[in-house]
């Protein structure tokens, strides 16, 4: 069995620590992963994310009603908690609500890092998260997770959920405008292309992506 780095969980010949950047986005992001997404995925966006951001944690549960420190953040008055999650009641960054919740408080964004069958078991099992208000993107943007097939075509993996997260805050001037969230999409993109490197050597890899086709992130509203 080869050696791992136990930061990435990768194995030391193909770590990622050293494509990792550190970033500071004046955001606290707490990543609820589920314990198949930690032990058994090869690709673990999420735990990259974790890496690269400052002042963020991860969980590793299904339910998370007993995590002392989810409920403890939850409750703390100096943050405004909110939940990554899509649905007809979620807010934007853009939305006037998140301005004003924010006065004096700082931003605590919980981000589920799971399959969507996952992640709504999770959500059901984790009622302590319920109350939370929902945040969402204002613009739909395309996975550029193309090693892995995902349910839809809009559909993100966690750190690109992350990176466009930030975007969008930080266009609503609700983060300091000079963060930089670029290195999420760089330790992405390795992963992705070694990931891709992997396939074709395995003699049952069928064609399909190819890295030199890859568009760059957007950052901005796509029609």
């Amino acid at each position: 069995m080869s050696k791992k780095c136990y930061q990435c969980f990768r194995p030391l010949k193909t770590c990622y620590c050293q494509s990792i950047t550190s970033i500071d986005t004046g955001i606290k992001f707490v990543f609820l992963m589920h314990p198949r997404e930690a032990y058994k995925q090869k690709t673990g966006t999420g735990r990259l994310a974790k890496l690269s951001l400052q002042d963020s944690e991860l969980i590793i549960d299904i339910c998370v009603v007993d995590q002392k420190l989810v409920n403890t953040l939850i409750e703390d008055p100096d943050f405004f908690p909110v939940l990554l999650y899509p649905g007809p009641d979620a807010i934007q960054a853009n939305d006037p609500i998140l301005k004003d919740q924010l006065q004096g408080k700082k931003l605590l964004v919980f981000i589920i890092d799971a399959t969507w069958s996952q992640a709504r078991q999770m959500m059901r099992l984790s009622t302590n998260l319920h109350p939370l208000p929902k945040i969402s993107f204002q613009t739909e943007y395309r996975s550029q997770f193309y090693i892995k097939q995902q349910p839809k075509s809009y559909c993100l993996s966690t750190i690109e959920s992350t990176y466009y997260l930030i975007n969008e805050l930080k266009d609503a001037k609700l983060i300091n405008g000079s963060v930089n969230a670029e290195g999420l999409m760089t330790v992405f993109r390795k992963m992705v292309d070694y990931q891709h490197l992997c396939n074709v050597n395995n003699p049952k890899h069928k064609a399909g992506y190819n890295p030199s086709q890859r568009k760059s992130a957007p950052t901005e509203q796509q029609e």
